[in-house]
């Protein structure tokens, strides 16, 4: 099947807007990183999907949290919630929720340089460039918390209070990177990063034991993991900052554009191209001027525009049209009040001219010129039929013709 020119056109142009778009999101999608999210789908290097299960083959009552804070039970003993890194920023309404839970008995097991923005009585400084490399960190003192021994980690935030009633569990020459303190009657724990719970560093006993420890015995406390902040509870307006729905929104935008050029194309009205009109008036004044050229025929380019004038001028004046040009200066003078002098002279020039046998163009070319200024303002010949500039204009496709 022979493929249209037009539709050919359209096919590279597709091409060539298509085809470095799709290079771009191979490279990029190719390039990702993969995701911090320490959620319990996830199951990265940096996910918490091992934790969560081996949370249940261990007989703790755990289940993903996917309601805002406002859902949490409204008796909170027994209950640990854990936010692992939250990504959201909480409303004030989620903050509100989540002190009174705490403050009602429940406990809070979060980590990560975002957790101020949740907690009570909160106060971290982000570590700006946290280490690729996990250190070990023993304990500072023996708690609840440390009977693991050394736990890796690296961490994205520290504690920034020295007040007593925090009470540091790990710290980093001096900065405390495991803390916990009372809120009313519960309690709130709080890591630094998400390490020890990630899926790389589960299986190391200190990061396990802190995990297990922070949570509490199984079969006592009631697990909540925390996924709404992760996005899993957002509204869909949330998601649109997110990379793969821009790209995806680019694309549909692209297609969008693509449908609605090949629609104007194949729906809108046909028309035929147009060309110029071989009849325009100055296209056989052009054709005419050549074939005098060719021929050498100056006389006659200079004779027919005066025999021309002449027929004009005496059918205007309704005399006949074998006057003396002297004759008919004067009656032009005389009945039209024509004051310019020259035209009697103009006649005996170009009468003079046409006897000459060596006519040269120039002199051939000013006589008409001046013939046609003298028509002109005789206005013998009507403006819209005179080819100056402005009729050029109104004549489609037409030029006027200067030289």
């Amino acid at each position: 099947m022979k493929i249209d020119p037009s539709d050919r056109r359209l096919l590279m142009w597709a091409a060539v807007f298509v085809l470095p778009l799709i290079v771009a999101l191979s490279l990029i999608s190719g390039q990702d990183e993969a995701s911090d999210v320490p959620s319990t789908y996830s199951a990265q290097t940096h996910g918490a999907k091992a934790a969560y299960l081996l949370l249940q083959q261990d007989g703790y009552n755990v289940e993903r949290w996917e309601q805002p804070p406002a859902q949490l039970p409204a008796n909170p003993e027994h209950t640990v919630l854990v936010l692992a890194s939250p990504l959201r920023a909480p409303a004030i309404d989620d903050r509100n929720a989540l002190q009174a839970y705490v403050s009602k008995g429940g406990k809070i097991l979060a980590t990560g340089s975002a957790a101020a923005f949740y907690l009570p009585r909160a106060e971290t400084e982000p570590e700006p460039l946290p280490a690729s490399a996990w250190k070990d960190y023993p304990p500072q003192q023996l708690t609840p918390l440390t009977t693991g021994g050394t736990i890796k980690m690296s961490p994205a935030a520290y504690w920034k209070s020295t007040s007593t009633d925090f009470l540091t569990h790990y710290a980093d020459e001096g900065r405390p990177i495991v803390v916990s303190y009372k809120v009313g009657r519960g309690e709130v724990i709080w890591w630094a990063a998400s390490t020890p719970l990630s899926n790389a560093a589960i299986g190391k006993s200190g990061d396990l034991a802190l995990l297990l420890n922070s949570l509490g015995e199984p079969g006592e406390v009631n697990v909540l993991w925390d996924e709404y902040f992760h996005g899993y509870g957002s509204a869909a307006g949330a998601y649109l900052g997110e990379k793969p729905i821009v790209f995806g929104l680019l694309q549909c935008l692209l297609i969008f554009i693509a449908l609605v050029f090949t629609y104007s194309r194949r729906s809108g009205p046909v028309r035929p191209w147009s060309e110029a009109s071989r009849l325009s008036p100055l296209e056989f004044v052009h054709t005419l001027g050549k074939l005098y050229r060719r021929t050498k025929a100056v006389h006659s380019a200079l004779e027919i525009p005066y025999a021309r004038f002449r027929m004009q001028a005496t059918r205007q004046l309704g005399i006949n049209v074998d006057i003396p040009a002297a004759e008919l200066a004067r009656a032009l003078k005389s009945r039209l009040r024509y004051t310019n002098d020259a035209l009697e002279e103009l006649f005996m020039e170009i009468e003079s001219a046409l006897r000459e046998p060596e006519l040269t163009e120039a002199r051939a070319l000013a006589l008409v010129q001046k013939l046609n200024q003298h028509s002109m303002n005789l206005k013998s010949i009507s403006l819209g039929r005179q080819e100056t500039t402005a009729h050029a204009d109104s004549v489609p496709r037409a030029h006027a013709r200067t030289n």
